[in-house]
């Protein structure tokens, strides 16, 4: 279900639909994105996150997303990190959104707990599910060009100061905290990335 390659077909497609103008800009307005581009409602949600370990959560009839409030209301001006995490899990609703709206909508749910059993348990699918959406996430918050490019600029500076720079502890780690910032994400986001897209593979 959803493997990478598909996955990424949907997210190319997607981006090419939907981040045009500003929304081209890095990092990605999720918020613009979800609620001028696709219509969807984005609801605060008391204690989301305490309740369901998760800043946001599409809702069951996927007209909407759920979003964690205090996460919401602190999301200019929080810490970093949190804009960052809550980046990433709008985006990964956004995932479920594209890629699982059709089985979920044909499933019909009382409520969100209903929902939320659903996507916990889903015929032994929960990992493939979350997996598909966390890599539609990640494609698309770091489009594979943008960290490429990145990529090769770092390594022609470090071609020539250090050339056995690949081979050496940390350099990976400090290259994917340089680049997370222009992103919006977290660098352990970057990491996975620079696997997934075979840019630069962990040792």
């Amino acid at each position: 279900m959803n493997g990478k390659e598909d996955v990424w077909d949907k997210v190319e497609a997607f981006r090419r639909e939907h981040l045009v103008g500003s929304l081209q800009h890095l990092p990605v307005d999720v918020f613009s994105l979800v609620e001028l581009r696709l219509g969807l409602d984005v609801i605060p949600f008391d204690d989301l996150f305490a309740k369901y370990d998760s800043d946001a959560a599409i809702t069951q009839d996927f007209t909407g997303i759920y979003v964690d409030t205090e996460a919401y209301v602190f999301w200019e001006k929080g810490p970093v990190w949190k804009q960052n995490r809550l980046r990433f899990s709008v985006a990964h609703e956004l995932g479920h959104y594209i890629l699982h709206r059709e089985a979920a909508t044909r499933a019909r749910f009382d409520s969100f707990d209903d929902f939320a059993r659903w996507t916990r348990s889903h015929g032994g699918q929960k990992y493939n599910l979350e997996q598909a959406a966390n890599e539609f996430a990640g494609r698309l918050l770091v489009p594979v060009e943008r960290l490429q490019q990145f990529y090769d600029e770092f390594a022609v500076q470090f071609d020539v100061k250090l050339p056995h720079w690949r081979s050496y502890e940390g350099v990976r780690s400090a290259f994917a905290d340089s680049v997370a910032t222009k992103f919006g994400v977290n660098a352990q986001v970057i990491e996975v990335r620079l696997d997934r897209e075979g840019i630069w593979l962990a040792t």
